[in-house]
C-alpha cells in the first residue's frame, strides 16, 4: 500500500521511527524531516503488513529540490517530480536503471557515485578545531563574509541566503587576514546523528590544511554531543575525500546520484 505523509496517524509513526532506530545513518533525513520541517517535503512510503518497505522523500533544499528513494519498490519511482532540477539519492542501486528510464524521455541526466563518509568518538582524529571560528548570525561581518565566498562558486548568492543559512545552520570558517576562505555547516542535528556538508574552501587558498580545520570543529561538535557525523562525497573527488580520511571519516556505503534537468 502506497501512504503519503499527508495520511500520517501512529502506526505510520511508530513505523518511521522503527526504521529510524534499526539504522540511524540511513534514515536520518527521513526521520528529522517528518518531525521538523513536515511543512517543506512530501514522503510516499509503501508500507506491507505495517512495515515500510520503501519511501520517496522529496525536499526542496537552499539550492534545488531533492529526493531519497530508499527500498525496493519500485511503484514509487512515478511519484519523482521532474517538473524542475533535481537530484535523486538511490539507496538500492537496483533500481538506478528504473529512474533513469523513467526520466530519460522528460530531460537530461547525469548520473554520479557518491559515498556516505562518517565518524564517531573512537575514530575521530582532529585538526586543529580550535583554528576555526564558529559564524555568527549576530555579526555583520560574518554574514558579508559568508557572501563572498559563496559567490566564488555561486554568482547568484547573495547576502539574504547568507543570512538563511546561517539562521538555519551550525558553520565553521576559517579567516586569514579577516577574510573567510574556508567553510563548514553541519544541516542539522539530532541525537544520534549530524549530517555535515557545505564543505568549500576559496580556490586560491585550497591545499593548506584549511578544510581539514573546519570539518574538524563541526565534527567535534557532533563527537562531543555523543552523535556520529555523516557526510556525502563524490567517489571521485580525491583531495576531499583525502582530507575527511585524515580525520578519522570510514566509507558507509556508495550510491548512485542522479542530476536531473528537465
Amino acid at each position: 500500500m502506497i501512504r503519503r505523509l499527508s495520511q500520517l496517524d501512529i502506526g505510520l509513526w511508530k513505523s518511521i521511527r522503527k526504521l529510524y532506530g534499526s539504522n540511524p545513518l540511513a534514515h536520518v533525513y527521513l526521520f528529522y524531516d517528518v518531525i521538523y520541517e513536515p511543512e517543506t517535503i512530501d514522503v510516499f512510503f509503501n508500507v506491507v503488513g505495517g512495515e515500510i518497505v520503501g519511501y520517496l522523500l522529496i525536499w526542496k533544499g537552499m539550492r534545488r529540490r531533492a529526493c531519497h528513494l530508499w527500498g525496493a519498490s519500485k511503484e514509487l519511482i512515478a511519484n519523482i517530480p521532474y517538473d524542475e532540477k533535481l537530484v535523486i539519492v538511490i539507496h538500492n542501486r537496483k533500481l538506478l536503471d528504473h529512474v533513469t528510464s523513467f526520466l530519460q524521455p522528460k530531460g537530461t541526466l547525469k548520473v554520479r557515485e557518491y559515498m556516505d563518509m562518517f565518524v564517531h568518538e573512537e575514530s575521530f582524529k582532529p585538526f586543529h578545531p580550535e583554528k576555526a571560528t564558529k559564524l555568527s548570525l549576530k555579526k555583520e561581518e560574518h554574514i558579508d563574509q559568508l557572501t563572498c565566498l559563496e559567490r566564488t562558486r555561486q554568482e547568484e548568492f547573495n547576502r539574504e541566503k547568507a543570512v538563511k543559512l546561517l539562521s538555519k545552520y551550525r558553520c565553521y570558517g576559517v579567516f586569514i587576514n579577516d577574510k573567510l576562505v574556508s567553510q563548514a555547516c553541519t544541516f542539522f542535528r539530532l541525537q544520534e546523528v549530524w549530517p555535515i556538508g557545505n564543505v568549500y574552501t576559496h580556490p586560491n587558498y585550497r591545499e593548506r590544511g584549511y578544510a581539514k580545520i573546519v570539518t574538524s570543529a563541526i565534527t567535534r561538535d557532533a563527537i562531543q554531543s555523543g552523535a556520529k557525523a555523516l557526510l556525502h562525497v563524490a567517489s571521485d573527488n580525491t583531495p576531499a575525500i583525502r582530507v575527511y580520511r585524515k580525520i578519522g571519516y570510514q566509507v558507509l556505503s556508495r550510491k548512485p546520484w542522479v542530476f536531473y534537468e528537465p
